[in-house]
């Protein structure tokens, strides 16, 4: 089942406790069936039906049959050519649709219900077709260009739209957290099992989609329900149940998560880790060994990489991202591994308190991710999460099924449903799963040490416990930001910037407007404005991103605004007078994006056949590819705890999967660093000059070509391992090359905090800041005048962390690298203008 607007669980639990579903006896869904078999009689997977067609044979009487008596067709939104409207404006009632007969074009809208759009009989939805001239974009881009410009002109009336190509049925609701995602599908022509059209996997059972169909798209569907006492719409209704689930079970999860799961997990690696490092507290014979801060900060971040594999492979297998069903990896699945540890617990069974079955089961699950197997029918989709060098403790022990089987079990069922449902992380948005793994971020870990002392009656104690830090949030606290308040920011920042390029691009055509032909310049003009490549040309940055909600959200405002703009802009083309020989001659002018995300999906698809992985063509259309696209391109953020860097990978990878290709390399984009404190580069250089001081043309020569290396590495789309491999590779020779600078700026932030003063103007002023006869004055002294002189590669030195061994002031000035080296480590200084080369660089 495509679609991410309802959860699964309303749609197979929820809904059947609803007075709409139990009012759709057997009687009326036999009366359903009976009016839709003759629409559908003779129809399969060979039948032909031109647009036309399939509206008025199909469409049109499956709209009555589900209680639409009062349409009206193809009402014109711009007064341009058919391809710009919809098909059908959906009423209420006759009322309505009387109100709206005598009203012009838009103003119609004010009075419909919502707005549908047809297309010829199984036509894909998602990708555009180059054989229909007309009408060449994908289906889905068009209805999100209808939705939105309904919502302009009805005054936020019509806010549904319905999809379909006859056989499959779709539900777009504007106000979603991505319309390009968030739909509903139903596959009517499966659910009436018709010739040629077999029901997959994942989708309801024939009676059962038959009844959500009705449900869904039924004309009473759109109203408020005389059962609710919010007099909601069943949509309405539907939407808030999925809300309250999500905040049910991430309530639930959370406190489980951090009350026991990750404590417990931490606990177990310690035990089983021979390389564990301790240091002696107490006296006497109440000595006992307690582990050092630095070790368990290994235990912890070690924690932390296992959850989030956990929590992607969860999430990736129920949105059936990775192969569950396909027979060849499905034995190997954590989903196996997660349905033996409920049997077993459900059965009461024991499990080993030596044997580590369950551990290596996963340990192989990840090798899988991370190195791919074609035998099983898995790619690899090694961003660096399941690397094995990534936690070496993880490597190195064996937790037993004891400790396991229950972390798996907690993690895979809701605890506050009496008979224990199973959590089905598809219907959990990314952001409030990576809102419960942020918090644990402020968590640290105690290892509580106590000696047997009977005289003082005291037990002994050796555990491991997790608590928050002195300034963290209570537990009860949460990070979330309402997605409301995020949509709002997005809109009023990253949303005018994305008008300011559509309107370019709209002024430009009008500038043309009374041409009769375009010149080969002109052309190239018109696809260097195109609005959906220069949408992907922006840069936006959370500089506290977090678990990467802002960032998430990002995505998916941008893979809407850059689907619909693809859409208009082929419109907007075709209307042109200069444009028409295109249509004549069956090739109209299209983005020039669609040619890339076309090259995108041949190249993994190819990739996919000579493996021979399962992957479908529903499973590469333009919205995910669009959405790699943004991630790898756009998309930056910066945060000064590394596990959080590593979270909001972890939430971007899962919700920009390509099935297929590898995860994105985003070490480029995605950042460790406070983004408060750093150096300006061009400032420092000034400075730098007037001190006198050495900083070589080279060095900026070599920072102008790590630019443009991480610009070749945002170009990389990725599709293969090949080119995985050479965006590392590009990142990291970049990195060198900006080393040398990247020590300056990290040295002379570190002076603002040893030296009260810094930075100076001049050599002057610098004799000023360093008169007096203190030790630490001037040791100072000493150690600038050297690294200061003319004599000295600045960037060089500071880079090898060395002044060399002989000559006056050598000493004070390498004691003073390596301070300001350790000051640099601690605090994580982040310079804006080398991280990110591409946007600064200029």
């Amino acid at each position: 089942m495509q679609g991410q607007l309802f959860t699964q669980d309303f749609l197979t639990r929820g809904v059947l406790e609803t007075p709409a579903h139990q009012a759709l006896d057997e009687a009326a869904l036999d009366g359903l069936r009976a009016a839709l078999a003759p629409i559908f009689a003779g129809r399969n997977a060979q039948s032909t039906l031109n647009e036309a067609q399939t509206e008025s044979e199909i469409i049109a009487p499956v709209l009555l049959a589900l209680g639409w008596d009062d349409t009206l067709p193809q009402v014109n939104l711009s007064g341009k050519r058919r391809e710009d409207v919809p098909d059908w404006l959906l009423f209420a009632n006759p009322a309505a649709k009387a109100a709206a007969l005598p009203l012009k074009d838009d103003q119609r809208y004010r009075h419909g219900l919502a707005l549908l759009e047809a297309k010829r009989w199984l036509r894909p939805l998602d990708r555009g077709d180059a054989l229909e001239a007309t009408d060449p974009d994908a289906p889905s881009s068009q209805m999100l260009r209808y939705l939105s410009r309904a919502d302009v002109v009805s005054d936020r009336a019509v806010k549904w739209g319905v999809l379909t190509n006859g056989a499959v049925w779709r539900l777009y609701w504007q106000d979603a957290r991505s319309r390009s995602e968030d739909f509903f599908e139903i596959d009517l022509a499966a659910a009436l099992e018709l010739p040629g059209h077999p029901r997959h996997v994942e989708d309801f059972a024939p009676a059962h989609a038959l009844r959500l169909f009705a449900l869904f798209f039924g004309r009473a569907a759109f109203l408020p329900q005389g059962w609710d006492s919010a007099g909601r719409s069943f949509h309405a209704y539907a939407l808030n149940e999925a809300r309250l689930y999500e905040e049910r079970v991430s309530q639930d999860l959370g406190a489980r998560v951090f009350a026991d799961v990750f404590p417990q997990l931490a606990d177990a690696l310690r035990r089983d880790d021979l390389q564990a490092r301790t240091h002696t507290v107490g006296y006497g014979q109440f000595t006992r060994a307690q582990f050092t801060p630095d070790y368990l900060e290994e235990v912890r971040e070690a924690a932390l990489v296992m959850l989030y594999r956990l929590l992607f492979l969860f999430y990736a297998e129920d949105r059936h991202l990775l192969p569950v069903h396909d027979p060849r990896y499905a034995p190997y699945s954590v989903r196996r591994i997660r349905e033996e540890v409920r049997d077993k617990v459900d059965a009461g069974a024991s499990f080993s308190s030596t044997m580590p079955r369950i551990w290596l089961a996963l340990r192989g699950v990840f090798g899988l991710i991370n190195k791919g197997d074609d035998d099983i029918g898995m790619p690899a989709y090694n961003g660096g999460l399941f690397n094995r060098a990534r936690a070496p403790l993880l490597e190195r022990t064996d937790v037993p099924d004891k400790v396991m089987a229950p972390i798996i079990d907690a993690l895979s069922r809701r605890t506050e449903d009496l008979l224990r449902g199973w959590i089905n992380y598809r219907d959990l948005a990314v952001a409030h799963l990576g809102s419960i793994y942020e918090r644990l971020l402020e968590y640290s870990l105690v290892h509580r040490v106590q000696a047997r002392d009977d005289y003082k009656d005291k037990a002994e104690i050796d555990r491991i416990e997790a608590t928050p830090s002195s300034f963290a949030r209570k537990v009860s606290g949460s990070y979330y930001t309402h997605d409301d308040l995020v949509r709002l920011v997005l809109r009023e920042s990253v949303g005018r910037l994305v008008m300011a390029r559509v309107q370019r691009f709209e002024a430009q055509i009008k500038k043309w407007s009374r041409k009769a032909s375009l010149n080969p310049p002109e052309w190239e003009q018109l696809d260097a404005l195109d609005p959906a490549s220069s949408i992907l040309e922006l840069k936006v940055c959370d500089p506290a991103m977090g678990s990467g909600h802002f960032l998430v959200a990002l995505v998916d405002e941008l893979a809407d605004r850059v689907l619909e703009a693809m859409a208009a802009a082929t419109l907007l083309v075709a209307a042109q007078p200069w444009a028409a020989h295109l249509e004549e001659s069956g090739r109209p002018w299209q983005s020039p994006l669609l040619s890339r995300i076309s090259h995108i999906r041949r190249s993994i698809k190819t990739t996919a056949h000579t493996h021979g992985w399962a992957v479908t063509d529903a499973q590469l259309d333009d919205r995910h590819i669009v959405r790699r696209m943004i991630l790898k391109k756009t998309i930056f953020g910066v945060d000064k705890n590394p596990m959080a860097v590593e979270l909001a990978k972890t939430a971007l990878w899962l919700h920009t999967f390509t099935v297929g290709a590898p995860l994105s390399f985003l070490d480029h984009h995605l950042k460790t660093g406070d983004s408060l404190h750093g150096e300006r580069l061009p400032e420092v250089q000034r400075s730098l000059q007037h001190l006198g001081a050495l900083l070589l043309q080279t060095e900026f020569d070599r920072l102008a070509l790590a630019g443009a290396q991480i610009a070749q590495v945002a170009d990389l789309t990725d599709v293969d391992i090949a080119e995985a491999t050479l965006s590392r590779q590009l990142a990291q020779d970049a990195g060198a090359k900006m080393a040398p600078i990247l020590a300056v700026l990290d040295f002379w932030r570190a002076l603002r905090w040893l030296l009260p003063g810094w930075p100076v103007a001049s050599a002057a002023q610098l004799q000023r800041l360093l008169a007096g006869d203190a030790p630490r004055t001037q040791a100072l002294r000493s150690a600038l005048q050297h690294l200061l002189s003319p004599g000295v590669n600045l960037a060089q030195v500071l880079a090898a962390g060395t002044a060399g061994s002989q000559g006056e002031g050598v000493a004070q000035a390498n004691a003073l690298i390596a301070e300001a080296r350790a000051l640099a480590r601690r605090e994580t200084f982040f310079h804006w203008w080398t991280q990110f080369p591409t946007v600064f660089g200029g």
